[in-house]
């Protein structure tokens, strides 16, 4: 008797957090912090995903907003959170690839910080221009601007697409003004009203102005064309080369994440991404679900990492304080 009443003593004095250690993983909610502001692309693939996981694993997922600083506050929070798989990271480009390359100074390595767990989706951009540029295709747009060197004018929304716009021109061989702007909204303004002669931007901003007549398609920046712009050529139907360039999202873990939690997230996220609603839910965003091994998106990014590196180091990109 006096064994029972000891076990049931011991076993009062257990903390919530104790029993839970000792129950699977996961126990509780899970959270997937979106660094970027509640609306964007980022944040519908975040929910789109989280509604089905939260069903496959019966336990809540939450989508937090953490927007700010190019993103920096959001990828901070979860860098610094406890590495036991309740708080993910849906990243992107800008946050594994570019900010380190952007900015002089940041709280978090990309390549150290973070365990990766899956690819979720990519999107390639439109290479648009106004109407009234006298050219049919990318063909025709490469020859104009190699014949008006240096008068052509580009936007950028991002650091992102000022690279991708940097590596086109080199691939390209052509010259042209770059013209910084805060988002996509005000560029694409300026596209439509001529004050710039292109603008290279993600499908699901450049769509619906193509469908519209107001921006002319040249081309997506992928090896084949895309399901959200099928009557849009790739660039390598002008015999241009090595110029896939997507706006990809993944999540990834702080580092020291368990192995098995994230073996578990990645066999659960990519079964997300294998249902049927959820992919017409992401290509309605203009978006491909992907789904990729942890050591494959860890690959991926180390050589997105040295890629636009390279890219930046040759344009000579100047870095800037936060």
């Amino acid at each position: 008797m006096r064994k029972i009443l000891e076990l049931a003593l011991a076993l009062a004095t257990l903390t919530p957090l104790a029993i839970n250690a000792q129950s699977p993983y996961p126990n509780k909610a899970i959270k997937i912090v979106v660094p970027f502001p509640a609306g964007g692309v980022a944040d519908i693939v975040a929910r789109t995903i989280g509604v089905r996981l939260a069903e496959n694993i019966g336990q809540s997922v939450l989508v937090e907003n953490r927007a700010g600083a190019s993103a920096i506050i959001g990828t901070e929070f979860v860098a610094k959170s406890v590495p036991d798989g309740y708080t993910l990271l849906l990243a992107n480009l800008p946050v594994l690839a570019i900010n380190p390359i952007a900015y002089t100074k940041l709280p978090y390595e990309p390549l150290k910080d973070f365990a990766p767990i899956s690819m979720v989706t990519d999107q390639p951009y439109i290479i648009g221009v106004n109407p009234s540029i006298p050219a049919k295709d990318l063909k025709e747009f490469i020859a104009l601007a190699k014949q008006n060197r240096g008068k052509f004018t580009h936007g950028s929304a991002s650091s992102s697409t000022h690279l991708a716009t940097e590596l086109f021109k080199l691939t390209a061989g052509i010259e042209a003004l770059h013209v910084p702007y805060k988002g996509s909204a005000p560029a694409i303004n300026d596209l439509l009203g001529g004050q710039i002669t292109f603008l290279i931007d993600p499908v699901i901003t450049m769509q619906p102005f193509v469908k519209s007549g107001k921006v002319r398609a040249l081309a997506v920046t992928d090896s084949k064309r895309s399901a959200a712009a099928p009557d849009v050529p790739s660039y390598t139907e002008f015999g241009l080369k090595d110029l896939d360039m997507t706006s990809w999202q993944g999540l990834v873990a702080p580092a020291g994440t368990p192995k098995d939690v994230i073996a578990r997230l990645h066999r659960e996220i990519v079964k997300v991404l294998q249902n049927p609603e959820v992919i017409e839910r992401l290509k309605a965003q203009g978006v491909t679900p992907v789904g990729s091994s942890p050591e494959a998106f860890t690959a991926f990014v180390q050589r997105e990492v040295a890629r636009w590196s390279k890219v930046a180091s040759d344009v000579k990109f100047e870095k800037q304080s936060q």
